[in-house]
């Protein structure tokens, strides 16, 4: 069988180290040269997949683990060593997919991979000038996309034929998997919530949002619907929904959420305040019927669950106190239409989720069974090793 020239130039260089040296602090100039970048990573069948394509395949995530872990080389480097293991095993998975297409199938027809560019030229570049230009700037030449494009085109096809098609389940095993995961479904106490957001932008002056939030519970106490209140005013991101943040447990600050989960069902709550502490320190400004500043409550983020509770201010008798505060950085207005108590989630309201999750299974254990069996019958070297 033909394999291509063939010289290693670093025989007692394994596959890991050289995968570390390319993660190291000089692989960007490691790369530059052949000695590095065109080592053979792996052969598969009379290709011959080099080091330089397991990077090139794994640049995107190699330059997000660089912006996360940047600090920490160590760990940067164990990462890095990784996904490009990953990424070397991609490609030798597509290698063996391509060549089991070419000996039970035969080629793609010329036309349809023409068609297949063409579409792709009109929904990502727009126009074929588009096109040329982004392939210059990733340095890309027509003949490589064209054979990227036929790959994709095969992968598609072999693993729709070998893979989806063979993937089957069962109302049975949704039911299984729903009763041995019955702790993955359980939901705490709930809200069905709608909230009018206002913010700097509202008015010029927080004390001019102040006084536009209490012309809002003017007119909410005169029959103002609060979704229509909230679709004009809020500034929030559910503002188009009427402020509908639908059923939530967690979604909230833990000092919004004691206030929510503390109302009634069809009952509003009074005017609320946010307003920022020092480092992880946040309080929540709870305002009488009048607009003076009753009670203020502070708390600390945790990674937990919940914030915790730091201290707690009444100025209901002191409102000399309450005028000393800083003002807040944003006010809330909040409706709670329901409730529910915990619960687990009806099999009926997770049936889809879960039969998703068995799709996905399903389909990375049947593909990764039809690769072995790719690899049984296929020539794959890994010459680093």
């Amino acid at each position: 069988m033909t394999i291509g020239r063939y010289t290693p130039r670093f025989p007692r260089v394994t596959r890991l180290t050289l995968i570390a040296i390319l993660c190291a602090g000089f692989a960007r100039s490691a790369l530059a040269t052949p000695e590095i970048g065109n080592y053979i990573a792996a052969i598969v069948n009379d290709s011959i997949i080099t080091y330089q394509d397991v990077h090139d395949a794994s640049r995107k995530s190699l330059f997000a683990l660089k912006e996360i872990y940047g600090r920490q080389q160590d760990v940067l480097r164990a990462k890095e060593a990784s996904v490009m293991n990953e990424a070397l095993e991609a490609l030798v998975a597509k290698t063996l997919i391509v060549d089991e297409f070419k000996n039970s199938v035969g080629v793609v027809p010329e036309n349809m991979l023409d068609n297949q560019i063409s579409q792709q030229i009109r929904k990502q570049f727009v126009d074929r000038q588009n096109f040329r230009k982004s392939l210059r700037q990733e340095g890309i030449s027509f003949e490589k996309y064209r054979k990227m494009t036929h790959d994709e085109l095969v992968m598609h096809f072999m693993i729709e034929r070998n893979v989806r098609s063979a993937i089957i389940v069962s109302p049975q095993k949704i039911e299984g998997y729903y009763t041995n995961h019955l702790d993955d479904y359980k939901v705490g106490n709930q809200v069905k919530l709608r909230m009018i957001v206002l913010k700097p932008a509202s008015a010029p002056t927080m004390a001019g949002v102040k006084k536009l939030a209490q012309e809002l519970i003017t007119k909410l106490d005169g029959g103002a619907a609060f979704s229509e209140m909230a679709a004009i005013y809020s500034e929030g991101s559910e503002k188009r929904q009427g402020g509908d943040w639908g059923w939530i447990d967690k979604e909230l600050r833990q000092g919004l959420a004691d206030v929510a989960f503390s109302l009634r069902p069809g009952e509003r709550s009074g005017l609320i305040g946010r307003a920022n502490g020092e480092g992880d320190e946040y309080s929540i400004y709870r305002y009488d019927k009048d607009g003076h500043l009753a009670k203020v409550l502070k708390y600390r983020e945790k990674s937990g669950d919940k914030d915790q509770l730091a201290e707690e201010k009444d100025f209901s008798n002191d409102p000399s106190g309450a005028a000393a505060m800083p003002d807040p950085q944003e006010f809330y207005l909040m409706l709670v239409e329901d409730k529910r108590t915990s619960r687990i989630k009806k099999l009926a309201e997770v049936k889809d989720e879960i039969e998703r999750n068995l799709v996905v299974e399903e389909r990375n254990r049947l593909q990764k069974q039809w690769i072995e069996r790719l690899k049984a019958k296929a020539f794959v070297r890994y010459p680093g090793n």
